[in-house]
């Protein structure tokens, strides 16, 4: 009776077949994630990757194919890797979050300041990378003040979930929904719909943080430390004709990032031909690592592990879908289709904010394009992409598992001593994530 059950809902034995293994691939990087133990999400994925194709699931030249339809998003990681590793080396990493902490009149602001200021740049940078950074940053902030880390830890894990909401580059699943959902320009299409909720998410998020860790940091620093800080200028005085030599990707870095801007933008308002954002991405990197002295340690630096991650993921979620499991599972948890777009946007954030505690943000975004696009939804449905993207994203605030960038936080924090626990992180995370959920559905729901 349950076989029969079984075989009536899923069609036939490939189908099977199909969700036995993708079932086996999300449950295992879920138990992982959970316990803390196990092997790591790339490998698992990497791993799920060869069983679709074993299996029969997935030919060997659709997987090809799937590998392929990853490159714009791999590349366009790959390079913002390269830039920011060879950001850190250069020092200006250390030295903007020292002038971020000379900006604040006692440790207790330090919430406020920290979470705008990673939110603004979390935006532009990657925000995986971004927090491989800021541990070790945050860390010696810490003591440097004589105070305890955890707080500024979770703040970090907070913020480049806020901030990364903004643009297409911010995080992966952003970088998912811009490449895969067929809009013309996704850089018009975020800023258009998420600036707004994104900017009083900030500061929604700032002074929540700042009331919630106020008597969790000292009223006063390091008397015999701070001088130094409060001296920190944004741009310290010197020979930058030296500095740029040197450390070329100072200028690099931010002509790249105004590249992918000034080019989306001419082709929105002008019709200019429009350049793929990780072609312009990769030449920053490849001419970042060609003038650079310290190249072959700044590809060492570079998140492999991550890239090879997104490959296997997404040969792992052409599966599901040659597998007919998205299908499967478009019966049972439907979307309203593009004629209802306010429900659609309330089902699109709600089934993110749950999915994502499930499989994580990245996975629950690439299971979820093909059913929307199965659905009906397109590039002339806008306001659902962003749904998906800003809903998934702010899921990570719910709990540890929902993103991978509090994973790394995590991770990262473990190696240097500093433990953070599902419960501290749920404690503020679920009402900051109530708070910029609904900030996010007001801003949606008028169509802003």
């Amino acid at each position: 009776m349950i076989t029969a059950a079984v075989w009536t809902w899923l069609g036939s034995p490939l189908e099977i077949v199909a969700a036995i293994v993708v079932g086996a691939v999300f449950g295992s990087a879920i138990v992982c994630q959970v316990t803390g133990r196990g092997p790591e999400l790339w490998a698992i994925f990497g791993l799920g990757a060869v069983a679709v194709v074993a299996s029969g699931t997935l030919s060997l030249g659709l997987a090809a194919n799937a590998a392929v339809g990853a490159f714009p998003i791999i590349g366009f990681l790959l390079a913002l890797f390269v830039l920011t590793a060879a950001l850190d080396r250069s020092g200006a990493v250390d030295h903007f979050a020292r002038w971020l902490v000379g900006r604040t009149r006692s440790p207790r602001d330090l919430p406020l300041v920290l979470f705008l200021g990673i939110g603004l740049v979390s935006a532009l940078v990657v925000n995986d990378a971004l927090v491989l950074i800021g541990v070790p940053v945050l860390i010696a902030v810490a003591v440097r003040l004589r105070a305890d880390p955890r707080p500024l830890l979770l703040v970090l894990a907070y913020a480049v979930t806020v901030g990364s909401t903004l643009l297409p580059w911010g995080n992966p699943q952003n970088l998912l929904v811009a490449y895969s959902s067929g809009l013309a320009f996704p850089l018009v299409v975020f800023v258009r719909y998420l600036a707004l909720p994104t900017a009083v998410n900030l500061v929604v998020g700032a002074l929540f943080l700042r009331w919630v860790y106020r008597d969790r940091l000292p009223a006063e620093g390091d008397p015999a430390g701070p001088h130094d800080v409060d001296r920190a200028r944004l741009f310290p005085p010197g020979d930058w004709a030296r500095r740029v030599t040197d450390q070329p990707v100072l200028v690099l870095l931010p002509a790249t990032l105004a590249a992918l801007v000034g080019t989306d933008l001419a082709s929105a308002a002008f019709g200019t031909p429009e350049i793929a954002s990780w072609a312009i991405a990769l030449a920053g990197a490849g001419v970042t690592l060609l003038l650079s002295s310290h190249r072959w340690r700044t590809v060492r630096e570079v998140q492999w592990p991550i890239l090879l991650l997104f490959l296997g993921l997404f040969v792992v979620v052409a599966g599901a879908v040659q597998g007919g499991v998205i299908s499967a599972v478009e019966g049972y948890f439907p979307i309203p289709g593009p004629g209802d777009s306010h429900a659609g946007v309330v089902a699109i954030v709600g089934t993110s904010l749950l999915g994502s505690q499930v499989v994580s943000n990245v996975p629950w975004t690439a299971l979820q394009l093909p059913v929307l696009h199965g659905v009906g939804y397109g590039s002339g449905t806008p306001l659902a992409w962003m749904a998906l993207a800003a809903g998934s994203t702010l899921a990570g605030n719910l709990t540890l598992i929902g993103a991978a960038s509090n994973l790394i936080v995590v991770g990262a924090a473990r190696q240097r001593g500093v433990r953070l626990s599902l419960r501290d992180f749920v404690r503020t995370g679920l009402p900051l994530a109530g708070l910029t959920v609904a900030v996010l559905l007001g801003c949606l729901w008028v169509g802003w």
